[in-house]
């Protein structure tokens, strides 16, 4: 048994597609989303009906879906970072139905579940914060500090957009990385899977390759803001 985990999608449906052809190929028809699935990119109402055709165990939150509760359509940016985000966010709005913005306000920040006898804890970045990551780069003992609180067997998050997989305090960890602009400088989608074998559980990081030039195209005829910065990010998969 197979359960595919997608963080992070920014609404790249061009890079969406390619990892749910794959998750086919893999026989995956239940999901696991782990948020920021559809502001900063041009594609988000086409992200969410491909992710509503699936079984989803678990939905929770990530921080640029917050944004849509915490950032009024009135509200004036004074710094660059907020000229960005509101652009990023005008953008999602105007592209996205009523119904849909409503939806994702209605998400939790984080879930669990329990299957074939082993717990999962959901969450976008840390068990404690919406905006932090766990991956290769915090400490072992920030790790410890950051899971000292969790029951569950195994973390599933997010958020950095680096995929990382590590067992900490007999608590396994697995960063799925992103779909939709990755920043390991590995410029393929990246997404999870969890395999379910006897009373075991296996975690999978697959990278998915995908056409960039479509998803820059897509962008370019929508007139998606900032585009080179977004350009740069989906083509070398880094903010350097």
């Amino acid at each position: 048994m197979k359960i595919g985990v997608l963080s992070d999608i920014h609404g790249n449906g061009v890079a969406l597609k390619y990892v749910l052809d794959d998750m086919k190929q893999e026989c995956i028809d239940k999901v696991i989303i782990l948020g920021d699935v559809v502001v900063k990119g041009p594609m988000p109402t086409e992200v969410l009906e491909e992710l509503r055709i699936y079984e989803a165990l678990a939905w929770v939150k990530g921080n640029t879906d917050k944004w849509f509760e915490e950032i009024s359509e009135d509200f004036l940016p004074e710094t660059k970072r907020e000229e960005e985000i509101c652009s990023y966010l005008s953008y999602s709005r105007e592209h996205m139905s009523f119904d849909d913005i409503a939806f994702i306000n209605r998400l939790p920040e984080e879930a669990t579940l329990k299957y074939n006898g082993v717990s999962i804890l959901c969450v976008h970045g840390t068990p404690k914060s919406i905006v932090e990551a766990i991956d290769g780069s915090v400490p072992i003992n920030d790790i410890k500090e950051i899971i000292n609180d969790v029951k569950e067997d195994i973390i599933l998050c997010g958020h950095s957009h680096c995929p990382f997989i590590g067992e900490v305090n007999d608590k396994k960890i697995f960063n799925v990385g992103s779909i939709g602009n990755s920043l390991d400088k590995d410029n393929r989608a990246s997404y999870g899977i969890l395999e379910f074998l006897d009373n075991n559980v296996k975690l999978i990081n697959k990278k998915v390759a995908y056409p960039i030039e479509e998803i820059l195209n897509i962008a370019k005829e929508k007139n998606f803001p900032n585009l080179d910065d977004y350009k740069s990010i989906v083509t070398y998969a880094s903010t350097e």
